[in-house]
């Protein structure tokens, strides 16, 4: 338990908003942290141009390339040269050995495969001492890990892995020999375990590492990224989430160009639904892998930066559509309530003629009672069923005409506010506002709110009488009495008369396959002709 207490405490204590804070702060004064680079590297250029000695050159260069190792790969290249020149000008066969070592590192992670192996094949291993005879063969697993992961041909890949296997095997005998584990023999260690599969065992040398550096630090940033890769194939999210932003945090403020962290980020955010930060990070991202100049950063992030352009620029247009499919609405709404208030008004007269010669023809027919009174009767019982036809669509045009002014004052409070906006030139708030769908989701709401009460109202018995035409396994039950799911639904629209699909699919917002669908599924558990069910269906409440 006390073992573990650590991690609980760690779980408990991450907060991935305020990570975000933290990277978006950090990003934003990101030029301070690129002059403080450049200020060390300028002063380091001044004092090369005065020095004379060999080996104060040599010292100079070989910073000057620390500076330029994470930052500009041309430059840390172009330093690290001349440092072998000078190595070998001084017949330092040490210093030249570990300078093509660095050379070799290097070049693979700038992607520079080709030439890193050309390099390291050029040292002959007899000669080092035993410490670099161990980063040699370090860096010839981290070429073949390199390799193995980005390469496409599965037999390639393969071999790769094993090659990185074979050398990881003679740096462990190195460390027995030379004594003491670095943070690159760890590494090798845990990402031996990572290829393996084996989480938790990577996590255990991560840990190691995350002992052995400074928080902050550009070696700090190194550890949290491979922390963020074992936690994501041990499936934890946050924590993986939270580890990616503290190594592009670590990133950002020591000026690193050559990230990995962020365009990561960048990525995940993306498929969180955040693409306000997605598009902000893989433009700062892109921006770094282009002062960092190699061609394998930039095809890592280009098809990331691609997708989230897209989606950003997507969900712009979406906005900008949403504001005039608004407004349509709202003009269409008014056209149905005036088609609507028409039909209504022309019903309601021909109930009338036909209340008056119904009337006329129970006077004439007075004298015949007797012989037609079974006819009297169907007359009665149509004369019902007109009333009850009334009584439905009067209940459901007043309470039409009740959405329809409640609507139409909604949508002016939108306009007032949408106008406001647009006169302080707020576009980020107008931005928000409009991207929100909970606007729209609360107005379905309420609209199938007022449509499920409407009908209950109307056909109180019609769940009971609907479920006495099904077969018993395929009757619907409500988990609220008082509302209605999209099976019920869809057959109180046809007991209503709307009985064409793509009028039912809009008002419920489905597709015409949806509504059919759902159609043929009731229908096939009818009890009795499944062809005349939906006669029967128009027939409940008579």
């Amino acid at each position: 338990m006390l073992l573990l207490l650590p991690w609980l405490t760690m779980a408990a204590d991450v907060d991935l908003a305020q990570a975000y804070r933290q990277l978006d702060e950090a990003i934003s004064r990101s030029d301070q942290y690129v002059q403080l680079r450049e200020t060390r590297i300028a002063k380091l250029k001044t004092a090369l141009e005065v020095t004379k000695a060999t080996n104060a050159q040599y010292d100079l260069c070989h910073n000057l390339y620390e500076e330029y190792h994470s930052y500009v790969n041309d430059s840390a290249i172009y330093y690290l040269s001349r440092c072998i020149s000078l190595a070998q000008e001084m017949g330092d066969n040490a210093r030249l050995d570990e300078c093509n070592l660095e050379l070799a590192f290097q070049c693979t992670d700038a992607g520079m495969y080709h030439e890193s192996m050309d390099i390291l094949q050029d040292i002959d291993p007899n000669r080092l001492n035993d410490s670099d005879k161990k980063r040699y063969y370090g860096t010839f697993s981290h070429l073949y890990g390199e390799m193995a992961y980005y390469s496409k041909v599965p037999a390639l890949q393969q071999e790769y892995y094993a090659m990185r296997s074979k050398y990881n095997q003679m740096v462990d005998v190195m460390v027995g020999v030379a004594g003491g584990a670095s943070d690159e023999d760890l590494q090798l260690k845990e990402l031996e375990r990572f290829a393996a599969q084996d989480a938790k065992g990577a996590l255990a040398y991560n840990d190691q590492r995350l002992k052995q550096v400074k928080k902050g630090s550009h070696e700090y940033a190194i550890v949290a990224f491979y922390r963020y890769l074992d936690y994501s194939l041990m499936g934890d999210s946050v924590q993986a989430r939270y580890w990616v932003s503290q190594s592009a945090l670590s990133d950002v403020e020591n000026a690193v160009m050559d990230q990995g962290a962020l365009w990561e980020l960048a990525n995940l955010l993306m498929l969180d639904g955040d693409m306000d930060r997605a598009y902000r990070y893989i433009r700062f991202a892109w921006q770094c892998a282009n002062k960092f100049n190699t061609l394998k950063r930039n095809n890592q992030i280009s098809p990331v930066m691609t997708t989230i352009s897209d989606n950003y620029e997507a969900t712009l247009q979406k906005a900008n559509r949403l504001l005039l499919v608004l407004v349509v609405v709202a003009t269409l709404l008014a056209a149905l309530f005036s088609v609507i208030l028409f039909y209504s008004n022309s019903q309601r007269k021909k109930l009338a003629r036909a209340r008056n010669d119904l009337s006329d023809s129970n006077k004439q027919l007075a004298q015949l009672n007797a012989q037609l009174s079974d006819l009297n009767s169907q007359m009665r019982e149509t004369n019902l069923k007109l009333n009850e036809s009334n009584r439905v669509k009067d209940e459901y045009v007043g309470r039409f005409i009740h959405l329809c002014s409640f609507y139409i004052d909604r949508l002016d409070e939108m306009r007032k506010r949408v106008n406001k906006m647009a006169k302080s030139k707020d576009l980020n708030a107008l931005h928000q506002f409009t991207s929100d769908s909970e606007l729209r989701d609360k107005n379905l709401k309420e609209l199938y709110e007022m449509f499920d009460s409407t009908f209950l109202n109307l056909f109180p018995n019609f769940v009971d009488d609907f479920n006495a035409l099904l077969r018993p396994e395929c009757r619907v039950t409500l988990s609220n009495p008082s509302t209605l799911n999209t099976d019920i639904r869809i057959f109180a629209l046809i007991r209503l008369g709307i009985e064409d699909s793509s009028r039912i699919a809009e008002f419920l917002h489905y597709s015409v396959n949806t509504i059919y669908n759902y159609r043929a599924k009731i229908k096939n558990g009818a009890i009795g002709d499944r062809d005349t069910f939906e006669s029967r269906i128009k027939a409940i409440g008579m």
